[in-house]
């Protein structure tokens, strides 16, 4: 077994004094709270990326046959579904129910586990991966939720974080036009950090982080203004990046 028994919704972390920009006021007050507030909101919609950029995770984080994965915020299992077949022992944690019953419909991977990052279920040293895609920024305590991912790593292990950049040249290009960021979110907490801001909230809490990947997202409601300035936005102005890190013994 690769858990063990925990009650989770004990657990309630104050948020510590990051420098870290709030998207908008939370009202969420402890985890239980926040689990409320994730349950509803799977009931309203489904939170995912496209599959590409799952594969694109996974490509970067290249998990050898056989050894053990766990996905922290797993969601509806988007990303679950696209490592099922590497061959791997595959866990998904989430705070949601709701979500966790979808994921269920996505995945034939079985070991989905209702918790919080901030008290993970699991032994020291359990897992070989860990992936952590565009959740931490919502986590009640960002800092401990790091301190378990370190934890549970195995000496060696390796991990992907991926976070929100307060700096994006979007969101500097709305406050100078507008006066506001533009950001919009369904999220009930939602905080965005600079890179070394987040490279510090890692490398204080236990990982190592060895490379830094920009991201700056593509859809089709692009405006043309971003079509067009997308291929050229400095690496430091991302919308986001990927941390790929290490535990740091």
């Amino acid at each position: 077994m690769l858990y063990r028994n925990q009650t989770i919704l004990t657990f309630f972390p104050k948020v510590q004094k990051l420098n870290m920009e709030i998207t908008k006021p939370s009202q969420i007050k402890n985890l239980k709270e926040l689990k409320i507030s994730y349950d509803n909101l799977y009931k309203r919609e489904v939170l995912r990326e496209s599959p590409d950029f799952y594969r694109w995770v996974i490509d970067i984080l290249s998990p050898e046959p056989g050894k053990t994965l766990l996905d922290i915020a797993c969601g509806a299992g988007y990303l679950l579904k696209e490592v099922e077949n590497l061959n791997l022992i595959i866990a998904g944690l989430d705070i949601s129910e709701v979500a966790l019953r979808i994921a269920k419909g996505n995945t034939s991977i079985n070991n989905l586990i209702c918790g919080v990052g901030e008290a993970l279920p699991f032994k020291s040293e359990t897992f070989g991966y860990l992936t952590n895609i565009g959740s931490l920024e919502h986590f009640l305590d960002p800092e401990k939720g790091v301190k378990e991912m370190a934890r549970v790593l195995k000496n060696n292990g390796k991990c992907i974080i991926f976070v929100p950049n307060s700096y994006f040249l979007m969101t500097i290009i709305n406050v100078w036009k507008t006066g506001s960021t533009g950001r919009k979110t369904s999220q009930e907490l939602d905080r965005w950090a600079t890179k070394n801001e987040w490279i510090s909230i890692l490398e204080d809490n236990g990982l190592k982080v060895e490379k830094i990947f920009k991201y700056n997202y593509k859809t089709p409601k692009d405006s043309l203004k971003y079509k067009i300035i997308r291929p050229f936005i400095p690496f430091n102005l991302s919308y986001a990046f990927y941390l790929f890190a290490e535990k740091n013994d």
